[in-house]
């Protein structure tokens, strides 16, 4: 389990279960955020800290060296609760955040557990809101000036069966788990996506008609990267590419009045789609082009066996044996 790269160093942060040394370095690191929370202390030691050293509570901290950097407490149950999720600016976009949460959505899934929500103030960060939006959290209310006057809290809410099914295909792949605790492990780039798109949409796109691809659930971090696009029933065909040139990501209303005319689709059909999202995704297409060997779906699960389209998209492996089967270089 254990191996030279996954001893931990004084600047790899490691993440951890809390023990009861560290509550009073948690109650100082909880009040560093008093003036978006007031009375956080309070809630700590009443509420959080009884339950959490009598197991009951799951309460992770990201540890660097002897410092707390970052902090996750959750409430399982039932319908159980993300309380507490905060980073310090020093271990930010390393990791560590996706590694986070990903531990401690684990801890709160128990076998009765239905639904999993956050709640998330509004002067969270945005990346915050797109992050949990990607894995399948919907927002489902709003509690006006719920801590400070003029700052609402948004209430995200997912299913239990989908989150486990996230946490097991697509965020374990962010996670080293050690005897130590686990750290967040550097991913390979993902440089080809396979994207499904229904054959009225893929014409448009034929005909230069259509450029912007609106989805509910995608990210920022594929800028650059190649797509597959597979054209679905009745085509059931791999018909041809295209390299993402931008993806904007914004509340819903601000995607249609920018890139309706870029989008290929009605109103209608655009609100039908987004219904439940405050917020969604406009990928810019560029660079269209045929795929070299167009394999139908049937004739590329002869050398990918388990191939299965995805609904909306997936990440291939640098070496996957559809990119040959398709006659495309592999990534590097």
């Amino acid at each position: 389990m254990s191996h030279a790269s996954a001893i931990p160093t004084p600047e790899r942060p490691l993440i951890r279960d809390a023990k009861r040394g560290d509550f009073v370095h948690i109650r100082d690191f909880l009040l560093e955020s008093s003036d978006l929370y007031p009375d956080i202390d309070r809630w700590w030691e009443t509420k959080v800290q009884p339950n959490a050293a009598a197991g009951r509570r799951p309460v992770l901290i990201v540890e660097v060296g002897r410092r707390i950097e970052g902090l996750f407490i959750g409430k399982p149950g039932i319908s159980a609760k993300l309380c507490t999720l905060r980073l310090r600016e020093g271990v930010r976009n390393q990791g560590v955040g996706r590694a986070l949460v990903t531990e401690g959505l684990g801890r709160l899934m128990e076998p009765d557990t239905t639904h999993v929500h956050v709640t998330i103030s509004e002067a969270a960060e945005e990346g915050c809101l797109a992050f949990f939006e990607s894995i399948g959290f919907r927002r489902k209310a709003v509690e006006p000036n719920r801590y400070r006057r003029g700052v609402d809290e948004f209430i995200y809410s997912c299913p239990a069966g989908e989150l486990a099914g996230v946490l097991r295909d697509n965020l374990s792949r962010g996670v080293e788990r050690t005897l130590f605790g686990t750290m967040p492990k550097t991913l390979p780039q993902e440089n080809t996506l396979l994207m499904s798109l229904r054959p009225e949409f893929a014409e448009l796109m034929l005909r230069h008609r259509k450029t912007v691809e609106f989805r509910r659930k995608f990210s920022t971090k594929h800028v650059g990267a190649r797509v597959i696009f597979y054209v679905t029933h009745p085509v059931r065909q791999f018909l041809f590419m295209a390299t993402i040139a931008n993806v904007d990501h914004r509340p819903k209303k601000q995607l249609w009045t920018t890139h309706r005319a870029e989008g290929g689709v009605s109103k209608e059909l655009f609100d039908h789609y987004f219904s439940g999202m405050e917020n969604g995704y406009a990928i810019r297409l560029d660079n269209l082009q045929p795929i070299p060997n167009q394999l139908y779906l049937r004739d590329a699960q002869r050398v990918c066996p388990a191939l299965r389209p995805p609904q909306s998209f997936q990440a291939l492996e640098p070496q996957s044996p559809l990119l040959r089967a398709l006659d495309l270089p592999v990534n590097v």
